[in-house]
């Protein structure tokens, strides 16, 4: 069984790291994550109830001991059933990347991946300008894979036709129904939004 020290990790390293650990290991493996962080925990606990994966939790003293196993059975809390909850506000993505460096689209997808994990979604998240660049390319793209999840949690994914067609990208818009700047205006004046 491999073990993950996740320890004084800043979200949503924790989670992303299991995610991609458990997607490697063969059918009939488990991992072990320990970490000290509640957020992180719950992001794991989470991820880990979506995905179908048996869960067994212990406090320690070293911290929290999370065993996940992907085939076989273990103790599933009673916390990890509770369903997302959807609040009224509109994310709005404006960009492909966060900031100006030379991660910034790593940083996105982290962003992306953390939505996923939250306990309150917002009703839509919409995307113009470059943003709409998320929306599109190969169905197996992360960005769009992660949104499709996101979508499936009860999350209106919504793309600007304006700026796939600034950008000439409508032909490879992959995920998300296009709205015009009206139903944006109309959104951002009747909704509480918050811009990225």
């Amino acid at each position: 069984m491999r073990t993950i020290d996740c320890r004084d990790m800043p979200v949503p390293k924790p989670v992303v790291l299991t995610k991609s650990t458990l997607e490697e290991l063969p059918e009939n493996c488990a991992i072990t994550i320990i970490t000290n962080c509640d957020m992180s925990e719950d992001n794991i606990l989470t991820y880990a109830q979506n995905k179908g994966y048996f869960v067994k939790r212990e406090q320690k003293r070293a911290g929290i001991f999370i065993t996940i196993s992907k085939n076989f059975s273990c103790n599933i809390e009673e916390h990890q059933k509770n369903e997302k909850q959807i609040e009224t506000r509109a994310l709005i993505i404006t960009s492909d990347c966060i900031g100006r460096g030379l991660h910034g689209d790593t940083l996105m997808q982290e962003f992306l991946d953390s939505i996923l994990f939250q306990k309150i979604l917002p009703s839509k998240i919409i995307f113009i300008n470059s943003g709409v660049k998320l929306t599109c390319g190969n169905p197996e793209d992360l960005s769009i894979k992660t949104l499709r999840q996101i979508e499936e949690k009860g999350v209106n994914i919504l793309v600007s036709l304006t700026s796939l067609e600034e950008l000439d990208l409508h032909k490879k818009h992959q995920i998300g129904n296009k709205i015009t700047m009206f139903e944006l205006a109309e959104t951002m004046i009747n909704q509480k939004t918050s811009t990225l």
